[in-house]
């Protein structure tokens, strides 16, 4: 999609989505072809990216846990999709789908005011799931421009521009995390998360094969225990004082 006028950004518009998932990707194309995007499916990975390593031992310490095969495939998704974006010289800004929404036609119809009312903005989430610490900052179509000081989770819909993809990768050395944590830790990529609200999509409850994998994880023995609780209260740190800052 190119926004009309000299210099207009061109958007990348990509649906992440596991090919064999047939009704999913039936129900994104009817949403999304009525709104008048230019847009592709992008093959959901299963895997890691090659060329970060992923440590189930370091994953337990920062996480608290290994990751599930659901998350090593999402992540491996997310960080694919970013590259190929930035290997793209055609688009500035990439909107990135997942296969599991349900979409407002009407803002996405209009996509172009939303794209230019970003400014210098170069993450904004369409959706959240979680409203942790959120304040105004902007309005647009109706809408507001939210700013979170806690983590927002979730990468079901977002804006990114090429120097914030960028940035993603920079701040990204190994796999330890969930792909939708690492994009909350703001305080390591320095881009604050920024989310349209209301949200201009919503998560369809297809039931989530992560959220199962997750409770037959072993758990964590005692010296595990105490090194992630050390970890994990030093990412909060950081993350406390960066908001501090931000407010300040």
């Amino acid at each position: 999609m190119t926004i009309p006028g000299d210099g207009a950004p061109r958007v990348m518009v990509r649906v992440i989505s596991l090919a064999e998932c047939t009704d999913r990707r039936a129900r994104m194309a009817e949403q999304l072809d009525a709104t008048g995007l230019e847009w592709r499916f992008f093959d959901a990975w299963r895997t890691p990216p090659a060329e970060l390593p992923y440590d189930p031992a370091r994953a337990r310490i920062a996480r608290g846990r290994v990751l599930t095969i659901g998350e090593l495939g999402c992540f491996g998704s997310h960080w694919a999709l970013w590259g190929d974006f930035l290997y793209n010289n055609e688009a500035d800004l990439l909107l990135v789908l997942e296969d599991d929404l349900l979409l407002d036609p009407v803002f996405f119809q209009r996509l172009d005011a939303a794209v230019l009312a970003m400014g210098r903005i170069d993450y904004l989430r369409l959706y959240a799931k979680v409203p942790a610490g959120v304040r105004q900052e902007a309005h647009f179509l109706h809408r507001h421009i939210a700013r979170f000081t806690g983590k927002a989770y979730g990468t079901q819909a977002y804006l990114l521009t090429r120097r914030g993809a960028a940035r993603f990768r920079r701040s990204i050395r190994r796999v330890e995390r969930p792909i939708d944590d690492e994009m909350d830790r703001f305080w390591a990529h320095g881009m604050p998360i920024r989310a349209v609200f209301p949200f201009p999509v919503m998560e369809v409850q297809y039931g989530s094969t992560i959220e199962e994998a997750r409770r037959t994880l072993e758990p964590l023995g005692p010296a595990e225990r105490a090194r992630s609780l050390l970890s994990r209260g030093l990412e909060k740190a950081r993350r406390l004082g960066s908001a501090a800052l931000a407010r300040s």
